[in-house]
């Protein structure tokens, strides 16, 4: 008895960063890897954790699904998270931050927003 592999789904602990990064790519992300993490700290200020990696490439991606199935803008989504959460760009949310803005995106409503 053989098994057929072809229909099994691939456990979530299989996903890596480049298969996160070929999905982005599709969906046609924007990232700005180039923003510095931390450059709004310095020696005197106490450290405030920001998002890692994985959680802005995952942003990113909510950003482009939500943009793609309002029909707007990606910078548009991203322009209302930055002003919803304080921040001058996406990738300096705070670690605190990162579910409630997950759940801020998937409860998003252009129309009303807008309107």
């Amino acid at each position: 008895m053989t098994k057929d592999t072809t229909t099994k789904r691939r456990p979530h602990a299989d996903f890596s960063r480049d298969h996160m990064m070929d999905v982005a790519k599709d969906l046609k992300v924007t990232c700005s890897h180039d923003i510095p993490y931390h450059s709004d700290q310095t020696p005197a200020t106490p450290k405030i954790e920001r998002i890692n990696e994985r959680e802005l490439t995952s942003i990113y991606a909510l950003l482009a699904y939500v943009a793609y199935n309002q029909n707007v803008r990606q910078d548009t989504v991203q322009m209302i998270v930055e002003a919803e959460f304080g921040v001058d760009h996406i990738a300096k949310l705070r670690r605190n931050d990162y579910m409630r803005a997950i759940e801020f995106l998937v409860d998003m409503k252009m129309e009303e927003i807008i309107n």
